[in-house]
């Protein structure tokens, strides 16, 4: 907004809603939602004041810590229950319109993250809707104008916030993350409650462990990630030298490290874009609005939403083209979190959940368009937080250990596994120890097997940490019962979780999280099926890396070990799109200079007819560890039979040293 005129127009909005909101402190019962909501914005519209005279970066911490615990004071977990950003606390209080309050209080929360980031646009049209909704209120107007309200507010401003998304995501200028970063001092931690985003302990303890690391070790840790980030490139066959961007995702507590790997990224040639998240955001407030969108999605919204992405990237598309991908720092470790589901909780019907599952699928084609996925890579590493407990530092340690295996010594392991597994056509996997699994999975023909290969050899590039063999699978001949008894998915603990698989197709699935499987099912169709009515089995891999296997052992973190590390743990099979979606028909070689053809199934290739039917918008890893695993046995011609795995073990000729790290554990 660099127009005189707009800028005018935008001041004077932003004058009047503080007036108006002035207004509703002395007017509503303290009590209420809308009084309570004013006084939230009466504290940000002061933090605003003092961020743009620049008091704000005079407080100490102490300070700084007191205006972000009362910013975030509606969704502290102590708090939450009462709190009108709950939608059970919201509907008992407004009935119908329960949902709609809620979704304003969260809206209202975020509104830290706009004043912060000085998108003061943003945070304007926030207050508008929520004065909106507050009038229609004093009217006593129905839900259905509230409702219609909230509609218009979303399908309005569009535009605009998937300008801010894209521009955030792929523009490197006025980044305003470089500000933070450049605030980052040994002993002075000030800089983590810059973003607007909530701070607990477990960011600040985070920020001073790190800080307490020698350079030597800060440039090591950044230089996995970038060398890995650069790697995936020549693995992948993609000319680095085109890029010029690259998108740091981090979580708060984590600058130090980031700052290191952004300047190692510039010596590259790559400038920085950064998409940062926090640890403290309350669980089970993001899980009761995961579905608000409920609230107005249909058709109409689906193609105003695309239609306003498309000219987002329009507008920088050579910034797009020349962005190489994300560089993913994630986190592990965080305190146990089972969701409880609440009938008060928007909620997809039955017409909106293949249209959502819809748009998620075409904003990634739609993103292909602009930036192709065989012209782009990724590189993704993982490292534990304090709150994983009292064993922090040496959990952390391990890690570093783990993410830093020999590429010589497993690339030669993983090609032994690699040969068996092209001599034969399909495997069996069974579990044991209470595990259920028992599944066929079918590979494809190697027409001509001197020069191509089913499996890849993953190494220390872009999934780190090394240690897997992985193919997409042929479907159909796919069958059987995928079972684990314990894992961690995206944050959230499955217990007894289950699909069943029929010619590659997922055909029913459960997990036992609650005493009502409806609301286990629901769980799954939600959280991993990403409410489609079936997902194809897009991958197929065996994990070589007993190493981590062990330290989760070891220190009892087994289920809290992320999916990065977890699928190099066992065998693990992943529901929704192959490893290669978007860039099946760019040529991939392992190591040995071998093609991998297995880059397509039944589903990817109906591409080149119907892009929409060939293409799921997901890819969920799910591992049966070591000790739940029976055998993986392969299958061939002319009653060929290797088993690769028995009992937890490598009995294949050639694998026999993964064992070591097993010998740890007697």
């Amino acid at each position: 907004m660099n127009n005189e005129a707009d800028i005018k127009e935008l001041n004077d909005r932003f004058t009047k809603v503080k007036d108006e909101i002035a207004g509703i402190l002395t007017s509503e019962k303290e009590d209420s939602f809308f009084a309570q909501a004013a006084k939230l914005v009466t504290l940000q519209l002061e933090t605003y004041d003092k961020l743009t005279d620049g008091s704000f970066y005079e407080l100490d911490e102490a300070a700084m810590k007191a205006n972000n615990d009362e910013l975030y004071n509606w969704k502290l977990e102590a708090n939450y229950e009462d709190s009108f950003v709950n939608p059970t606390k919201a509907a008992n209080v407004y009935g119908d319109k329960g949902q709609i309050i809620a979704l304003l209080a969260e809206k209202l929360v975020f509104g830290n993250t706009h004043i912060f980031n000085n998108r003061k646009e943003r945070y304007v049209i926030a207050i508008e809707l929520f004065l909106e909704i507050y009038n229609l209120y004093k009217e006593g107007a129905d839900v259905d104008a509230w409702k219609k309200a909230i509609k218009d507010h979303q399908t309005k401003y569009i535009d605009l916030i998937a300008m801010e998304a894209i521009h955030r995501q792929y523009d490197p200028d006025n980044h305003k993350v470089t500000e933070i970063l450049n605030k980052v001092k040994p002993g002075d931690y000030r800089f983590l409650y810059l973003y607007g985003l909530p701070v607990s302990d477990n960011e600040v303890r985070t920020a001073k462990f790190i800080d307490s690391l020698s350079d030597s070790d800060l440039t090591a840790m950044a230089g996995t990630l970038t060398k890995g980030y650069r790697k995936g490139f020549e693995v992948m066959g993609v000319d680095f030298d085109k890029k010029k961007s690259v998108c740091i995702y981090y979580n708060v507590g984590f600058e130090k490290m980031v700052k290191t790997a952004a300047e190692q990224f510039k010596e590259m040639g790559l400038a920085s874009t950064f998409l940062v998240t926090s640890g403290a955001e309350n669980k089970q407030s993001d899980f009761d609005h995961k579905q608000d969108m409920a609230l107005y999605l249909d058709e109409a919204f689906v193609d105003t939403y695309l239609s306003a992405f498309r000219k987002a990237y329009e507008s920088i598309k050579d910034k797009v083209r020349s962005h190489g991908g994300p560089a993913a720092i994630e986190i592990f470790g965080e305190r146990d979190f089972a969701p409880v589901r609440k009938k008060e909780a928007p909620a997809f019907d039955e017409k909106q959940r293949p249209l959502y599952a819809s748009l998620i699928n075409k904003a990634a084609l739609l993103r292909t368009q602009f930036l192709p996925g065989e012209e782009r890579s990724f590189a993704i590493i993982a490292y534990p937080v304090p709150e994983i407990g009292d064993k922090f530092e040496q959990i952390f340690a391990d890690t570093v250990k783990v993410n830093t295996l020999p590429r010589e010594k497993y690339q030669k392991i993983q090609q032994a596994i690699i040969d068996a597994l092209d001599l034969g056509d399909h495997a069996v996997i069974k579990g044991m120890n209470g595990n259920k699994t028992e599944l066929t999975v079918s590979f494809h023909e190697l027409k001509n097997p001197e020069k191509e290969t089913n499996f890849e050899n993953c190494l220390d590039d872009v999934n780190i940490p090394l240690g897997e063999v992985f193919t997409s699978p042929v479907l159909k001949g796919t069958n059987g019962l995928l079972h684990v008894k314990e894992v961690f998915i995206n944050g959230l603990k499955y217990t007894d979780l289950s699909f069943t698989v029929k010619d590659g197709m997922v055909t029913d699935y459960s997990c036992g999280n609650f005493e009502n499987p409806a609301d286990g099912k629901k769980l799954v169709d939600d959280e991993i099926m990403k409410n489609h009515e079936s997902l194809a089995m897009g991958e197929f891999a065996i994990g070589t890396n007993t190493v981590a296997y062990v330290m989760g052992i070891k220190h009892d973190i087994q289920a809290k070990l992320p999916i990065l590390i977890a699928e190099k743990t066992g065998p693990h099979f992943a529901f929704g799109d192959t490893c290669y979606s978007h860039s099946e028909d760019h040529a991939v070689f392992n190591p040995d200079g071998k093609e991998i053809i297995a880059r397509d199934n039944e589903v990817s290739s109906l591409r080149k007819d119907d892009p929409e039917k060939a293409y799921f918008g997901c890819h969920t890893d799910i591992t049966v560890p070591y000790n739940e695993l029976g055998e993986i046995t392969v299958y061939g011609k002319n009653g060929y039979q290797k088993t690769i795995i028995k009992d937890g073990k490598f009995v294949l000729e050639g694998t026999q040293e993964l064992n070591e790290a097993l010998e740890e554990l007697n």
